[in-house]
């Protein structure tokens, strides 16, 4: 049923000092009186008020750090420490009493907490609060602070957090989740629903989430777990870690390297400068970076990759059904292709100048090459494998070509390879 009780104003006096509060009657309201704290004085605030479990916390501060814990199943209950810079009790007592802090019950029984601090012009001092509150573990929060840290240490239920200008900090969460910064990092436990972080300045580091998931920051990493659904990651400046996705995944960075485990859809991966490593996709592929190696394992579809300076390693696994053509394409570096034996395909590969270079491969091709291995020239190596079937295309400017069969003891040693990097990963994690 709404809350239809007139909300009350209360002015709590204590050793001269005022502190306007707004609450409704069910409010519990206890106050400390100012202390001095080297060149800043000091005011506690507690307050309560009885809530319902599931129901939703809005926090809304014009500046200060808020945290939010499990706390009583029917109470919300918090802590609010005052603070403003100034040596003169008088001045700081006239602060705390012109602080507005709001408390009221919401709709289904929820909770409602404001603080807003004074504006004086000329005699403006600088302060601040820092808001510690508990809700019941079964709960939403709403949370929005214009300069100051967000830290949820556990929340069964939705979370939006939002701030202009400090760090935000999650344990797990179990339901769909958006938090943002303005500047600062971003660093996120499990989640149980789709998930939407961005930061303007800051790295982003996430466990796994089990629903789609859009990562974005203007300067910094992005590390996430395993997303059970989509995924967008996308910096302007950092590496790109992510432990893989049942859907699509999009990863994008201006500068640093893109490391991606196995994926259920199609793969994007893009970088300016860094290496690209990805392990395994069910979808098509594109791999593009300006300045570095490509490692891509488990290939079952197909794939676009290119560099522009750096090796391409390639490992070529799927079924006959689901392979489809496949291109590489590297300025200044070898390309290495292990291939399954029994695998229909036609191979197209081509070294543009290949003095000094060769093609060298396990199975039959024919080459065409200059009489002379030194003198610069182009060598092409073409051939119908198993009959034939998608093409393979493979270019290099200037390095080597290998077209290898992917054997039982090379498939293992490439599997320790890939096991070996992601069990380095979780530890670091």
């Amino acid at each position: 049923m709404r809350y239809q009780r007139p909300l009350l104003t209360i002015i709590m006096m204590c050793a001269g000092v005022s502190l306007t509060l707004h609450a409704a009657e069910q409010a519990s309201i206890k106050r400390q009186e100012p202390e001095r704290q080297g060149d800043f004085w000091e005011q506690r605030v507690e307050c309560s008020l009885p809530v319902r479990a599931g129901a939703r916390l809005v926090v809304r501060a014009d500046a200060g750090s808020v945290a939010v814990k499990p706390g009583a199943a029917e109470r919300m209950e918090c802590q609010v420490r005052l603070r403003v810079h100034t040596s003169d009790e008088a001045k700081a007592r006239h602060y705390f009493e012109a602080y507005e802090l709001s408390v009221r019950p919401l709709e289904g029984g929820g909770a409602y907490l404001s603080g807003r601090s004074p504006r004086e012009g000329r005699n403006f001092l600088q302060g601040g609060a820092d808001f510690q509150i508990a809700v019941p573990a079964r709960f939403n929060a709403d949370v929005e602070t214009k300069g100051g840290g967000i830290d949820v240490e556990k929340l069964d239920g939705e979370l939006v957090g939002v701030t202009a200008g400090g760090n935000i900090r999650t344990g797990d969460v179990s339901g769909a989740t958006r938090v943002e910064t303005a500047g600062g990092s971003i660093h996120l436990g499990d989640i149980g629903s789709r998930l939407e972080a961005r930061t303007a300045g800051g790295g982003i580091r996430a466990g796994n989430v089990k629903g789609n998931a859009t990562l974005e920051t203007s300067g910094g990493e992005i590390v996430a777990g395993q997303i059970a659904g989509s995924l967008t990651a996308q910096t302007a400046g950092g590496d790109v870690v992510l432990r893989g996705a049942t859907g699509a995944i999009a990863a994008q960075t201006a500068g640093g390297q893109i490391l991606i485990g196995e994926s259920g859809g199609s793969v994007l991966a893009q970088t300016a400068g860094g290496s690209i490593r990805l392990l395994g996709s069910r979808g098509r592929m594109e791999v593009k970076t300006a300045g570095g190696s490509i490692d891509l394992w488990q290939i079952r579809s197909a794939v676009d990759a290119a560099t522009a300076a750096g090796r391409i390693l390639a490992q070529i696994d799927p079924s006959d059904k689901t392979f489809s053509a496949c291109e590489f394409q590297n300025a200044s570096g070898d390309v290495l292709v292990y291939l399954p034996p029994g695998l229909p395909l036609t191979i197209d590969a081509a070294i543009d100048a290949a003095a000094g270079h060769d093609i060298l491969t396990d199975f039959p091709l024919k080459i065409q090459r200059q009489k002379d291995s030194f003198v610069q020239g182009t060598m092409s190596g073409h051939g119908d494998l198993n009959g034939g079937g998608e093409v393979l295309r493979i270019r290099t400017v200037s390095g080597n070509i290998e077209i290898r069969k992917l054997d039982a003891r090379t498939q293992e040693r490439l599997k320790e390879s890939q096991d070996s990097f992601w069990k380095r990963w979780e530890e670091e994690k």
